[in-house]
């Protein structure tokens, strides 16, 4: 009897260790959703065991789904019995009160999709994504109301109530710590900006937490640029005002010294691989100013000319040793064997709109081939230059194979269309006003299209063209433009031009470029002055020209948009007469070059010389002379100087020849940045002569001309305008002044 006792309780004890098993499942109350979709989201399957409290648990585990209005549970001699009322179907999504953000913007983001069930976690974390997306819009006032109507058949319609709110601007920039540069020049190197009225079209004024994280970046990269290797940043803050209306950043950094190079080397370990022969390729020298960027540049010329080699599997590694003393950094270059790695495979994310080959095509390297850093980094650069994305970067992930690499290219599309008006008045052409419209990625195929108006007093122009930079998928930047000028700047007669440019350009070298075009166009002249030169009123009053043309550009500014140093040199030749019934031919030569002497003040030599030639016995007629004056030469008036009839009207002629010098430095007046205003002081030289007109009523001369001024540039919110002073200090009697300039900034 003892031993049945005791063989009973062994045994119950044994139940209670192993707990009771999971036998059924029962499910009520269910419409929509599967049984067997419920009972696989229970977390315990039958046969499994359960205690006490797995009723709680399975309650729990399906409230937390999001499906469920209401939840019973209740566990019974192995079997769990669960009532459940389902949420209700979303019938539709509807957004309103939104207009910064279009509904396809939003649903792409959100993707909350009809038909499916109504879960208070998908509708919270859709209010905040919302609200998110409009924080980086830089509207932080955002507000976001779900609406829930019910319908019949235990549906709801999902309305989100929105209110937009203003955009918070950036109301000021402060830096704290900053003794080598001014606030105007490091607000320069950020991507954010202070909020002004005028830049209306701007929204880099607007707060955004990525720019600012950006910003950061580009402090870091400034001072690394100008020789500050122990700058640090020792806090970034962006402080939002109570009503929510407007930001203020403040930098607190420590600038550190300036370093200098001491002399580069180059030490190699690679079979055959001899170091003199690399180092022609470093981009510095012994006692330049320490720049991280020439660092760069020279890790990306030595490898490129090793590639060139055959040498893919090669690391350049800069290894930089720095003196403290003396605030001086040695960088010695190491050539070593590179572990042998391949690229597997290129992935594109985020590129709703811009084809995968628009993408591909930038990059350096491609499936296959050997895997290199300094081409990926080159290759995030060239989608960057696209201009097409808002964020754009190259991670590199493991293969399949220890000696492979898969590469995922992530960019963030961005608008990439503008729609311009400006107007204003210019001392050559009297009140202005133009509209524009064009689309740097047309179709997503990267092809930019264009069309622009513009009317003045005195001059009147349609243009209308198309720019494919990869034609028939190769680098070659092809081109048509249709257009219509009419133009009356020499009150003597008005010029009508009509017709269309072909032009093609590709790279010969990394800074040098070709480009050919072919033009074909209509001129008439017309409303010509009764008391107009004989030589005007003697020359063709319609003609046809039919010309080829030849440019080559070698480009070496450190920016093509606010050039501080480095050079360019341009040729072009151009020949009229393939049809038509216009000879000539012109030759144009200009070299450009930038020095920044000290900071934040920026000069420039620019000298040019050209020439216009008769073809055969075919004479050279006025209207395709060279002018010069106004924008060209301040200080003269539009075709002020050079060759002219001596009667009458005194009318221009033009010139054969010309030649023309520019000296200038630009320089901040003490605004802030974010004014755009910059000073000018300048002088221009130069002359032309050998008019097509001969005879003893024609004054023409080699006599140089000069003239020096000041000015003042502004970029504003319809581009760059500027105003210069210039008195004429060299000049012939019959010349024509013009002291005061007014009109749309030349680049430099």
């Amino acid at each position: 009897m003892k031993k049945v006792l005791l063989a009973t309780v062994m045994l119950s004890a044994i139940n209670i260790a192993y707990g009771e098993k999971l036998q059924k499942v029962v499910v009520s109350g269910n419409k929509r959703i599967e049984s067997v979709t419920i009972e696989s989201l229970l977390g315990v399957k039958v046969g499994e065991e359960i205690s006490d409290n797995t009723a709680d648990i399975v309650l729990q585990t399906l409230y937390n789904t999001g499906y469920f209005t209401n939840v019973t549970v209740k566990k019974n001699a192995g079997t769990l019995n669960i009532v459940v009322a389902e949420n209700p179907t979303i019938y539709e999504v509807a957004y309103e009160g939104n207009s910064k953000l279009t509904t396809e913007q939003i649903e792409s983001e959100l993707k909350l999709q009809p038909r499916r069930i109504l879960s208070k976690t998908d509708i919270q974390n859709a209010q905040q994504r919302l609200l998110e997306m409009y924080r980086r819009m830089g509207r932080f006032s955002a507000k976001v109301d779900p609406k829930i109507i019910k319908l019949d058949n235990n549906r709801v319609s999902l309305v989100f109530e929105i209110e937009e709110g203003d955009a918070t601007h950036i109301q000021n920039i402060f830096f704290l710590g900053n003794k080598k540069y001014s606030t105007g020049r490091l607000e320069e190197a950020l991507m954010s900006k202070r909020y002004k009225f005028w830049r209306f079209f701007a929204n880099d004024d607007i707060y955004d937490p990525d720019r600012f994280m950006a910003d950061q970046q580009a402090l870091r990269q400034f001072y690394a640029n100008h020789g500050y290797i122990d700058f640090r940043i020792v806090n970034a803050i962006a402080e939002l005002t109570p009503d929510k209306k407007e930001y203020y950043l403040t930098f607190s950094i420590d600038e550190g010294e300036q370093y200098k190079f001491e002399k580069p080397q180059v030490v190699s370990t690679v079979k055959d691989v001899t170091a003199e022969a690399l180092e022609k390729h470093i981009v510095f020298s012994d006692g330049d100013t320490y720049s991280a960027k020439e660092v760069d540049k020279t890790v990306t010329q030595i490898t490129d000319a090793l590639g060139s080699k055959g040498y893919a599997f090669v690391a350049v590694e800069p290894v930089i040793v720095r003196n403290n003393e003396q605030r001086t950094a040695c960088v010695t270059f190491e050539i070593k064997e590179g572990p042998r790695v391949y690229v597997e495979k290129i992935t594109i994310k985020g590129n709703n709109r811009t084809h995968d080959a628009v993408i591909r095509r930038e990059l350096t390297l491609h499936e296959g081939d050997a895997y290199n850093a300094s081409k990926i980094k080159d290759s995030e650069t060239n989608i960057k230059d696209l201009g097409y994305f808002k964020e754009s970067t190259i991670e590199s992930e493991s293969g399949t194979n220890p000696d492979q690499a898969k590469l995922v290219v992530n960019v963030e599309e961005q608008r990439t269309g503008e729609l311009k008006f400006g107007g204003g008045f210019s001392t050559t052409d009297g009140i202005m006003a133009n509209v524009g419209i064009s689309e740097r990625n047309f179709m997503g195929k990267g092809q930019i299209v264009h069309a622009e108006v513009g009317i003045s007093k005195r001059h009147q122009d349609v243009n209308l063209g198309i720019t494919e930079p990869y034609l028939f998928d190769r680098p070659l930047a092809g081109s048509i433009d249709v257009y219509s000028v009419r133009s009356s700047r020499i009150d003597s007669y008005t010029t009508k031009s009509t017709g269309f440019n072909l032009g093609i350009g590709y790279h010969l070298m990394p800074n040098l470029t070709q480009r050919f075009a072919y033009s074909l166009h209509k001129d008439s002249v017309s409303q010509i002055a009764v008391d107009a030169s004989p030589f005007i009123q003697n020359d063709p009053k319609n003609s046809l020209s039919s010309s080829i043309a030849h440019t080559l550009t070698y480009d070496k500014r450190d920016s093509v948009q606010d050039p501080t140093r480095g050079y360019t040199i341009s040729m072009t030749n151009a020949y009229t007469g393939l049809g038509g019934n216009v000879y000539n031919i012109k030759n144009d030569l200009s070299a450009t070059v930038f020095y920044t002497p000290i900071e934040e003040i920026t000069t420039l030599c620019r000298l040019g010389v050209g020439r216009v030639d008769k073809v055969g016995n075919k004479r050279v007629r006025i209207v395709d002379a060279v002018y010069l004056g106004a924008d060209s030469f301040r200080g003269f008036e539009y075709a002020g100087l050079g060759p002219r009839d001596s009667r009458g009207r005194k009318d221009a002629l033009g010139g054969k020849k010309y030649w023309k010098g520019t000296i200038e430095a630009q320089f901040p007046v003490g605004l802030p940045v974010d004014f755009g205003v910059k000073a000018a002081v300048f002088t221009d030289f130069g002359t032309v002569w050998d008019s097509p007109a001969k005879g003893s009523m024609v004054i023409d001369d080699k006599k140089m001309r000069a003239s020096w001024g000041v000015g003042i540039i502004w970029k504003g919110p319809f581009g760059p305008l500027r105003i210069d002073y210039a008195i004429p200090f060299k000049k012939s009697r019959f010349d024509e002044e013009q002291r005061i300039n007014l009109g749309y900034a030349l680049p430099l």
